[in-house]
């Protein structure tokens, strides 16, 4: 079975399991130190069970979770990774719809020195389904484009992985 198939399978576990786990664990607490422990065992239990269930799929490759908390609507999102994503230091920043298709947000260190950051929305499977930009996005983001892009510097600035 190829990577790509054992993706699939896996993010469709994933799917199917997490939102009772959300429901039972997550629904009802707002104190930060609890969501913070909560979240991080749910995330080990969750890479646990991926290990143990497909076992011949690599580690980098596995789907990722993306916990969002919005403190004011007392709401918990789980973000689950749509596609496969072979770079190694992407780091996933969530997933959503935009335009009647979904993608996968990252971002990663550029390589070039004239930039800093590179951020990418991913729309399939293959190695060419992405978008990527680094300026671009800060731009866009900057003066309220909704683009892939841009929505994807929100969240990495969101996070707190940019400033």
């Amino acid at each position: 079975m190829s990577d790509i198939e054992l993706f699939i399978q896996a993010r469709e576990y994933l799917v199917s399991t997490l939102q009772p786990l959300i429901e039972c664990y997550l629904t009802g607490l707002w104190d930060p130190h609890i969501k913070f422990v909560i979240i991080k065992e749910t995330n080990l239990i969750i890479d646990r069970d991926l290990k143990q269930m497909f076992p011949d799929l690599p580690s980098n490759l596995r789907p990722q979770v993306k916990f969002r908390v919005y403190e004011e609507e007392m709401n918990i999102e789980c973000g689950i990774q749509n596609y496969m994503n072979c770079d190694p230091h992407a780091v996933f920043l969530g997933t959503a719809a935009f335009m009647n298709a979904l993608f996968d947000f990252y971002y990663r260190i550029a390589y070039d020195s004239r930039f800093d950051y590179v951020f990418i929305a991913r729309y399939g499977h293959t190695a060419d389904s992405y978008f990527q930009g680094s300026k671009t996005a800060k731009v866009e983001y900057k003066t309220g484009q909704q683009t892939p892009l841009s929505v994807a510097y929100g969240m990495a600035l969101e996070d707190g992985y940019i400033r």
